[in-house]
């Protein structure tokens, strides 16, 4: 190669260099690559100084494929194909905190069970925990009905379990949001024989007003082609952020494990919408948080007892339940959710004819 000129060894190396990251790229990778790098003027000549041991610097990559946050220094080649980092936990402001009420102040109470009251009602505890059920499951069914009026809302990515979010703590990615929460409810339910629809459909999406009307609707349609639908489950997780930037996660230990918090919401129906058997919930709500919370000490915040209606009138037993906020990790939602569906499935079974 001594004979030729500078421009012909370029030329040489230039082609050797495209061979090399064609052969490591998918056919489609390798067209839009080279398509966006033909638009940067210079490159591969940059490129090649790096490959023969010239001085290099940032400039030898497209601003686009420049990592936003760098551990160490990024080879031209390695980062052509490029994923933004998943932030660490200790780079957020994240503290983890338990909802463990110390006193009776403020709550309505019974033995373990705790309620906040917002709604204007007076609350006997003792008379829901002992009045039986108000309703049966009976036939083949199915008598669960799982859906999330907020499907996107998802968690701390971390681990095995990081993604990347599709907007500030919600993801459309039904592995990493609350379905997969309630596709772990419903395979222990089932394997108890409980039979159970999941609606996976993200009703929060692409528009999060209006979220509750259409997933009235969904639930509509479950009880039209599912009439044994007795118990609807809203499954969702809280938020709790602070002024000060400050993201905070509810915290629990559940047969060893780090689990997060969860909360039971329950509705009056005092909001102006029609909900003449909140009663009815309440009874099913209240069964659950007792065996919960004397099994689990920790495991559950009190029961929240909302004016707004929730759409829990379309059946007697329906239940919105908040599983952990958006700085609880994915495993830590699971970890709560299990021993809750283990409870539930022994409480259904009791009136399963």
């Amino acid at each position: 190669m001594r004979n030729l000129p500078k421009k012909g060894i370029l030329l040489i190396l230039s082609l050797a260099l495209i061979w090399r990251v064609g052969c490591s790229l998918e056919p489609g990778t390798f067209r839009q690559l080279f398509a966006r790098l033909g638009a940067n003027e210079g490159f591969l000549s940059k490129s090649l100084h790096s490959q023969l041991g010239m001085d290099s610097d940032k400039e030898l990559l497209p601003p686009s494929l420049i990592p936003e946050h760098e551990e160490e220094e990024v080879s031209p080649l390695s980062a052509w194909v490029f994923s933004p980092p998943i932030q660490k936990t200790d780079t957020l402001p994240i503290k983890a905190i338990s909802i463990d009420p110390k006193s009776p102040s403020g709550y309505v109470t019974h033995g373990n069970i705790y309620l906040k009251n917002d709604s204007t009602k007076e609350i006997n505890l003792k008379s829901y925990l002992d009045a039986p059920l108000p309703f049966t499951l009976s036939g083949e069914g199915p008598h669960v009905l799982i859906i999330h009026t907020h499907g996107s809302e998802s968690y701390f990515p971390e681990g095995k379990d990081s993604y990347t979010p599709d907007d500030v703590e919600r993801t459309s990615d039904k592995n990493y949001n609350v379905v997969r929460v309630g596709r772990e409810i419903k395979e222990i339910l089932t394997a108890h024989g409980i039979s159970v629809v999941h609606d996976t459909n993200l009703y929060d999406s692409p528009s999060y007003n209006g979220s509750y009307t259409r997933a009235l609707e969904g639930i509509r349609r479950a009880l039209t082609n599912h009439p044994g639908i007795s118990v609807v489950l809203d499954i969702h997780r809280d938020a709790m952020t602070a002024k000060d930037g400050v993201k905070y996660k509810t915290s629990a230990v559940v047969n060893g494990k780090q689990a997060a918090q969860m909360m039971l919401v329950l509705s009056t129906g005092e909001s102006g919408l029609s909900h003449p058997n909140w009663q009815e919930n309440l009874k099913l709500g209240v069964k659950l948080q007792g065996r919960l919370s004397d099994k689990y000490p920790g495991l559950m915040r009190p029961i929240n007892l909302r004016k707004d209606r929730f759409n829990m009138h379309a059946t007697k037993g329906s239940l919105l339940i908040e599983v952990g906020t958006s700085a609880n990790a994915l495993s830590e939602a699971l970890a709560a959710v299990r021993p809750l569906a283990e409870e539930l499935a022994g409480i259904l079974k009791e009136v399963k004819s």
